[in-house]
């Protein structure tokens, strides 16, 4: 009896102890607003304690209720429909383990957030769970924290998506830990890629040991850091700045911002104030040079004509005469070249490009240079193989390989000049080569700079090069100079023109129309009509077309006879000194018919209105035989 007496007493105070602990558990439960309810599967009743519409601060929201019918009132109307699925999806399943969130609204609009927890067990030992265990949790605080820290995260991406920077975290070894982009940021890498990188994969090893000492600093000194730096992507030079701040113990926060725009549009500002100093420099070189050039060969017409007077005889006032020319010629050439060189840089300097024969062009060149030759010096022609025809413009072209012969000339003084071209393809390369006193290789890069020359004994102006380099780089080409001192020098032009062989029905079937015309809107107009089934030559003065007429051969000459500036019978009267045979096709008003009708008939000319233009040059061509 006494052990059993004692065996009973030791079960109740097992029971006691039991009891004392789920008060402490309850109480604890109690104190994180959890309360525990039962609900009979059966029945489908709920068993609720008093104090659970107190511990989840439900009677302060004037929230109660008896079952989960009459629950559901309370219920949230966005939440209700998905707690019904919920609750019957949990009585359906075999375990009725579930986890149901949803809100409840208190009779003046105060929001709750509360979530069920319910698991099964059995009153009997035998059959199915007819009982659920539940208990509910109020998660308002928790709730709120979580949205608050959600609002807090989408206020700093929608920061983040307004900052123009990119936002690297960066350790001291210049890994990347973390990285922020905005969506409108161009990165040549995703984020996914970028977390978790080795920077010195992604920069340079100078930009790298850059960025690690930046990063040492900024964590050393607790400040912010600056560092600026190059980045090649995709073949393409951008730049950047960083901003570090701590950001941990051993991390910094950097904000990288492209400051590309600012660099190049800082270097387009130096290059100008460049460009605006060197011009003030020129300017000042160009007065001092043109000051020097024109007052020596001015000082000399001057001083002679003055001395001409009192000549003791012919022969010296002969002499006289010979210097004066002399002099007028340089002058002329100094002013010729500053305004040619004026009109090419302002882009008033127009090209007129049509085909030109390679060997018309060098042979014409050869001859008029043959003539200037020093004694001893031999002049070589090297042409093509095959005669081509560039397109290009023959007067411009003529000029800078004249510029060339004419240097040559003036530093050879024995062996040969050389005048040639070669073709490569589709490159056609013009040359002249010489033998006399080159060039020193520190005066080579100088050579095409204004008024530079190399021999102050030598007659030139120094502008004749800049004036070639400027020509050759608005045909589309290159201009070249190679030179040994003592041995030579070789100046070249590379051009990749529009090429044609020419062949015997080429020849026969390009016919050339000459059109002599001061006004560029006339000429226009008068090619347009003829340029379909003609190629077209354009000058513009007396001497462009007797150039023209002796070089190129025209199958026809149509000029406009009442030229303002200049007469048309004339220079009809000096083509017909050069080639009888040539039909000549008169322009001019209708006013004017008559009277060119009757002065025109010497020299073979119809006189037509514009309207039948084409017809007449197609009759003129067709009985040239005839006709003239």
């Amino acid at each position: 009896m006494e052990s059993k007496h004692n065996l009973y007493y030791w079960k109740s105070d097992e029971q006691e102890t039991a009891h004392d602990d789920l008060k402490k558990v309850i109480s604890v439960l109690n104190a994180h607003q959890i309360a525990l309810w039962e609900y009979d599967v059966r029945t489908k009743q709920c068993s609720f304690s008093d104090e659970f519409f107190s511990i989840l601060g439900l009677d302060k929201l004037g929230i109660r209720f008896n079952d989960v019918e009459e629950s559901l009132s309370y219920i949230h109307p966005d939440d209700l429909k998905a707690f019904e699925e919920s609750f019957e999806q949990m009585l359906d399943s075999e375990q009725k383990v579930a986890q149901i969130p949803y809100r409840m609204m208190g009779s003046q609009g105060k929001v709750v957030w509360l979530e069920d927890h319910f698991m099964s067990w059995r009153s009997s030992n035998l059959g199915s769970a007819d009982k659920l265990m539940a208990y509910t949790v109020n998660r308002t605080l928790v709730n709120e924290k979580e949205e608050e820290i959600r609002r807090l995260d989408d206020r700093n991406r929608r920061v983040v998506e307004a900052l123009p920077e990119f936002i690297f975290i960066f350790d001291p070894n210049l890994t990347i830990t973390d990285v922020m982009v905005p969506p409108s940021a161009g990165l040549f890498h995703t984020e996914s890629e970028l977390r978790g990188l080795d920077g010195h994969g992604l920069y340079s090893p100078e930009v790298s040991a850059l960025l690690i000492e930046t990063i040492r600093e900024c964590l050393r000194d607790n400040c912010l850091k600056e560092a600026e730096y190059p980045l090649l992507l995709s073949g393409h030079q951008f730049y950047y700045q960083a901003r570090m701040v701590p950001f941990a113990a051993d991390r910094v926060l950097t904000l990288i911002h492209d400051i590309t725009d600012r660099v190049v549009r800082a270097k387009e500002l130096a290059e100008a104030k460049w460009k605006a100093e060197e011009s003030d420099r020129m300017k000042t070189l160009f007065l001092a040079n043109m000051s020097h050039e024109i007052r020596t060969p001015l000082n000399a017409i001057v001083g002679f004509a003055e001395m001409l007077p009192y000549a003791d005889s012919k022969e010296e006032q002969k002499e006289y005469l010979e210097i004066i020319r002399k002099n007028s010629g340089l002058l002329l050439q100094l002013i010729d070249d500053v305004l040619d060189l004026s009109r090419i840089e302002s882009g008033k300097s127009e090209m007129h490009f049509s085909y030109v024969s390679l060997t018309a062009l060098l042979t014409d060149i050869a001859k008029v240079h043959q003539l200037k030759m020093p004694a001893g010096v031999i002049l070589d022609v090297n042409l093509p193989d095959e005669d081509i025809q560039i397109r290009t413009d023959r007067n411009r072209l003529t000029q800078v390989l004249s510029n060339f012969m004419s240097n040559a000339i003036k530093n050879t003084s024995k062996g040969g000049i050389t005048l040639g071209a070669d073709r490569h393809g589709d490159e056609v390369r013009l040359y002249v080569a010489d033998t006399g006193c080159g060039i020193a290789a520190d005066k080579l890069p100088k050579i095409f700079l204004r008024f530079e020359k190399l021999n102050d004994f030598v007659q030139g102006t120094g502008l004749g090069l800049p004036i070639c380099q400027s020509i050759v780089e608005r045909l589309g080409g290159q201009i070249d100079v190679q030179s040994v001192p003592g041995e030579g020098s070789t100046f070249s032009v590379c051009l990749r023109p529009d090429i044609r062989l020419v062949t015997q029905q080429a020849a026969e079937e390009a016919k050339k129309v000459l059109i002599v015309e001061e006004s560029e809107v006339a000429y226009l107009q008068t090619a347009g009509v003829l340029k379909k089934d003609y190629e077209i030559l354009w000058a513009r003065s007396e001497e462009e077309a007797l150039v023209y007429i002796r070089h190129d051969a025209p199958h026809l000459v149509v000029i406009n006879l009442t030229l303002s500036g200049l007469d048309g019978m004339e220079i009809v009267g000096e083509i017909r000194q050069f080639a009888s045979d040539i039909p000549i096709l008169g322009i001019m008003e209708k006013e004017h018919e008559r009277k060119y009708s009757v002065e025109c008939e010497g020299f073979n000319i119809i006189a037509t209105p514009w309207m039948s233009l084409k017809e007449k040059a197609d009759y003129l061509l067709e009985e040239k035989e005839t006709l003239l």
